[in-house]
């Protein structure tokens, strides 16, 4: 299946040529952002820790308004990215959170240096 490394991640699989780099930018209804904010951080958390294929999931808020919100995310590949919509703890996430997201751009983008390999982890 996979194999965890020192730092409770499983091992990276690297970047394929079909591979995705991707923003996505959503905005979350005010009165859901605290509950929007745990589901965002346990499947996050969860797609680093156990899908190889999921290198990047780095989310942030907008300082000047928090409910606006930013994935960075890069997949492996294209089969990655489809295991990971796929997985049960992305489909948690994207029930639950339906009626709090107002809205939701994703927008696949190229880095400017292809030589930038992203990946990231969560401190234990």
């Amino acid at each position: 299946m996979f194999r965890m490394t020192g730092q409770n991640m499983c091992e990276k699989l690297p970047m394929q040529p079909d591979g995705i780099v991707r923003l996505s930018k959503i905005q979350v209804n005010p009165k859901y952002l605290d509950e929007y904010m745990k589901f965002a951080v346990e499947v996050g958390t969860k797609s680093l820790e156990t899908e190889p294929g999921v290198l990047t999931m780095y989310a942030v808020a907008d300082k000047d308004n928090p409910c606006n919100i930013t994935i960075l995310e890069t997949y492996a590949s294209q089969d990655a990215y489809k295991s990971h919509i796929a997985s049960e703890h992305f489909q948690k996430y994207k029930q639950g959170t339906l009626q709090m997201v107002d809205s939701l751009i994703l927008d696949d983008v190229t880095p400017l240096n292809q030589n930038n390999i992203l990946t990231n982890s969560i401190k234990k």
